[in-house]
């Protein structure tokens, strides 16, 4: 069964990745995150672990997890970003988005927003096959 969720977990690093990568090569940011094979091997560890952390939260909390998972993948997604970005920024393996201006805090905010709606769809979306069987 968590062979699904890590999955789900898995598609929303690599999309997360991939709008960073992509707004780095367009020019609308200036993170300057080099995503080397390691490195996005410890992105899909990261995103992994905070997937996990977001299902243990929404099972924990009926509250939560009855919430529409846009809301709340946003949410955590936002959640995600202000803790992640400044630990990343002070360990020098990107720049701080607030010292890079508009674009790039938009661009990081939004792929880390869109890897909380992809994770939290995967958790609701596995969650109720798994009630229902």
């Amino acid at each position: 069964m968590y062979w699904k969720y890590s999955v789900g977990f898995f598609i929303a690093s690599l999309v997360q990745a991939a709008i960073i990568v992509g707004s780095e090569s367009l020019g609308i940011s200036t993170l300057g995150a080099k995503i080397t094979f390691g490195q996005l091997i410890i992105h899909i560890l990261a995103g992994q672990a905070a997937g996990f952390l977001l299902m243990v939260i929404m099972q924990g909390i009926t509250g939560i997890a009855k919430a529409n998972f846009w809301l709340l993948g946003s949410i955590y997604g936002a959640i995600v970003w202000a803790i992640l970005i400044p630990i990343n920024s002070a360990q020098g393996t990107i720049n701080a988005p607030w010292t890079q201006g508009t674009s790039t805090i938009i661009a990081s905010l939004l792929a880390f927003s869109v890897y909380g709606i992809i994770s939290a769809y995967t958790i609701k979306n596995y969650g109720e096959q798994h009630v229902k069987a």
